[in-house]
C-alpha cells in the first residue's frame, strides 16, 4: 500500500468539488472522465469533463473488520494484489483486472461469487460523493443518506461523483480448486446451476457456466484451498495469466468430464482477461491468422481485456458486434438461449448465476428498473430444490452474449432492437455497461423516471447526464415509432475509412501500443 493519506485524498476531493461548484454556478452540464474504461458506450467529447483518474489509491485495508477503503479508480487487480497478501479478497471480483471499484459500483458488475453475494455493489457499505452543487457528503447502506446510496448503485455516476468507497472483504486462500462438469443441453446446464446454487450448498465458493452450443456446456465450480494442503498436493496446476497459458474458455472446453485442478487465486480471478473471454477471436478472423498457442503468445499484448476494450473504443467498433450482459429469470432463460441460437447464432455464451438478496429492495442491476421484482415469487427463481421458499433470495441468470454481427448501421440497429424487444418479452433487463438502442420513450417505460428525477433534484444532480443520456447509442432514434430502425445515422468519413480492411485494425493496433 502506498503512503497516500486521507488528508491528501481530502485535498484532491476539495479541488474537484470546487470545480463542480463552478460548473453548477455557471449552469454548465458536465461528464465524469475516469480514464480507461471497460464500458463499450461512446463518449461525447464536446461535453465539459471532470477528470478523476488520479483518484486511484487504496487508503486502508482493515483486516480485523474486513473492509477496504479505496478511491474509485483503483483497478481490481491492484486491490486484489493488496488484499490477497493479507489473506483477503473482495466479496465479488469482476473478471477483467482493469475494471475499477467505482466502475463496479456504478455500472452493475457480477462474477462467479454472485450466486451467493449478488452484484459487486452489494459488497459496498459506504460511499463518499461530490454532489452536483459541489458539496461533499457520505452515504451508507441502510443508514445515513441511504436513498442517495441506493440511487447511486448501478446508475452510471448520474447522481454525483463517487470519490471513496468502503468495500467488504472475505477470507481467501492462495489457490482455487476447480472442477469442470460437462452438460449435453442448455436445459441441463440451467437445471444443474439451479441445484448447485441451492441454499444448502456450502461446497463451493465460485460457480459459472460456459455454453458452447445447444448440446455442449461446461459448469465450473471453485473452492478456496491451500496449495500446501495434503488433500491438494497431487492435483495438476493450471494458470491463465501468462502469455503462453491457454485462454480459459478453450481450456474449459477441452477438459475431461469431472476434471479437477488447482489454480493460483489471482490467476483464477482474472482467468477471462486474456482473450477477453473469447472476444479476441475476432482479431484472428480479421487478419486471417491461426489461433494457436504461438500466435497467442506473440500477440498477447494486443489480446488482453484492457487492450481489446481500448481498441474497440478507438474506432467505436463495439457498434459492429453484440456486446451485452443480460439478466433473466430462471423461467425464461431457456427461451432466451433458443433465441440466441436461432436469431443471433452467437457462441459461446457465459452464464453466471446472481443472487438478489431478500433485503436488497429493488436493487437489481438498476434501482429504478420497474420490473426489478418481476420474477419475485415465481416457483423456480425463489425456491429451493425441495420446493420450500429460499431464505437467501431470488436467483437470476446473467448471460454474457458477445459476438460479431453485420456491421452496417441498419443491421446493427435492427439486431439490437430485436434483442431488446425479446428481452422485454422474457422479463429480462440489460446490464448498463453496454449500449442501449431503446428510444427515449421506450427506455423510460422500463425505468421509473419520476422517482429517478426526484432523487436527482434532491441531490442537485441535474447538470449530470441522465441514465438514458449515458447508455443511448448514437444510432438510436429518439422519436419513437415502429420505423425507428429505418433511420440510423450515416457513417462519418472517419468511420467509413476505418471500415476498409485492414485500416481499422491497423489503427486499433497503433492506438493500443502507442497511445
Amino acid at each position: 500500500m502506498d503512503t497516500y493519506t486521507i488528508d491528501q485524498h481530502d485535498q484532491a476531493v476539495r479541488k474537484l468539488a470546487d470545480e463542480v461548484a463552478r460548473f453548477h454556478a455557471d449552469q454548465v452540464p458536465f461528464r465524469i472522465n475516469h480514464g480507461p474504461t471497460n464500458s463499450t458506450r461512446s463518449r461525447d467529447s464536446r461535453t465539459p469533463q471532470l477528470r478523476i483518474a488520479h483518484l486511484n489509491h487504496v487508503l486502508d485495508i482493515d483486516t480485523r473488520d474486513g473492509i477496504a477503503t479505496v478511491e474509485p479508480n483503483v483497478p481490481l487487480d491492484s486491490l486484489v494484489s493488496m488484499t490477497l497478501g493479507r489473506g483477503l479478497m473482495p466479496l465479488v471480483v469482476m473478471e477483467f483486472p482493469g475494471i475499477t471499484v467505482g466502475g463496479g459500483f456504478s455500472g452493475a458488475s457480477g462474477e462467479s461469487t454472485g450466486w451467493k453475494e449478488g452484484l459487486f455493489d452489494c459488497s459496498v457499505d459506504e460511499i463518499e460523493m461530490i454532489l452536483g452543487d459541489g458539496s461533499v457528503v457520505k452515504a451508507t447502506k441502510g443508514g445515513h443518506n441511504s436513498d442517495l446510496f441506493d440511487g447511486a448503485r448501478c446508475t452510471l455516476g448520474t447522481l454525483g461523483v463517487v470519490t471513496l468507497l468502503k468495500v467488504r472483504l472475505t477470507q481467501a486462500a492462495d489457490a482455487i480448486q476447480l472442477s469442470y462438469h460437462h452438460t449435453t443441453s442448455v436445459e441441463k446446464t440451467i437445471d444443474s446451476l439451479t441445484k448447485l446454487c441451492d441454499d444448502d450448498n456450502t461446497s463451493f465458493d465460485f460457480i459459472e457456466a460456459l455454453q458452447y452450443g445447444m448440446t455442449k456446456g461446461v459448469i465450473v465450480t471453485g473452492t478456496h484451498v491451500s496449495s500446501k494442503s495434503g488433500a491438494t498436493e497431487n492435483l495438476p496446476i493450471s494458470r491463465f495469466d501468462r502469455a503462453h497459458d491457454p485462454w480459459f474458455y478453450m481450456h474449459a472446453r477441452e477438459t475431461s468430464a469431472s476434471h479437477t485442478e488447482l489454480v493460483p487465486t489471482q490467476s483464477y480471478l482474472f482467468r477471462h482477461d486474456r482473450g477477453a473471454f473469447w472476444s479476441g477471436e475476432v482479431f484472428f478472423k480479421y487478419y486471417g491468422l491461426p489461433n494457436n498457442r504461438f500466435v497467442r503468445w506473440l500477440l498477447n499484448p494486443l489480446l488482453t481485456a484492457r487492450a481489446i476494450y481500448k481498441a474497440m473504443l478507438a474506432t467505436d467498433s463495439a457498434d459492429g458486434a453484440v456486446i451485452q450482459d443480460l439478466l433473466l429469470p430462471l423461467e425464461t432463460s431457456g427461451a432466451f438461449v433458443e433465441y440466441v441460437n436461432e436469431v443471433l447464432n452467437i457462441w459461446p455464451i457465459w452464464i453466471c448465476p446472481i443472487r438478489k438478496h431478500p433485503d436488497a429492495a429493488n436493487i437489481l442491476g438498476w434501482p429504478f428498473y420497474k420490473a426489478a421484482n418481476a420474477t419475485a415469487g415465481t416457483s423456480r427463481s425463489n425456491s429451493r430444490r425441495d420446493g420450500s421458499a429460499s431464505t437467501k433470495g431470488e436467483l437470476i441468470l446473467n448471460f454474457g452474449v458477445w459476438g460479431p454481427t453485420d456491421p452496417t448501421p441498419t443491421a446493427i440497429q435492427k439486431t439490437n432492437r430485436d434483442l431488446e424487444q425479446k428481452l422485454r418479452e422474457l422479463r429480462g433487463m440489460k446490464v448498463p455497461y453496454a449500449a442501449n438502442f431503446y428510444t427515449e420513450e421506450e427506455f423510460w417505460a422500463l425505468y421509473d423516471r419520476d422517482a429517478y428525477e426526484k432523487l436527482r433534484k434532491k441531490w442537485h444532480a441535474e447538470a449530470l447526464p441522465s441514465m438514458y443520456d449515458k447508455v443511448r447509442r448514437k444510432q438510436a432514434d429518439t422519436s419513437g415509432g415502429d420505423d425507428s430502425t429505418k433511420r440510423p445515422q450515416k457513417l462519418t468519413w472517419k468511420e467509413a475509412i476505418l471500415q476498409i480492411w485492414p485500416l481499422g485494425g491497423l489503427y486499433q493496433t497503433f492506438h493500443v501500443l502507442f497511445r
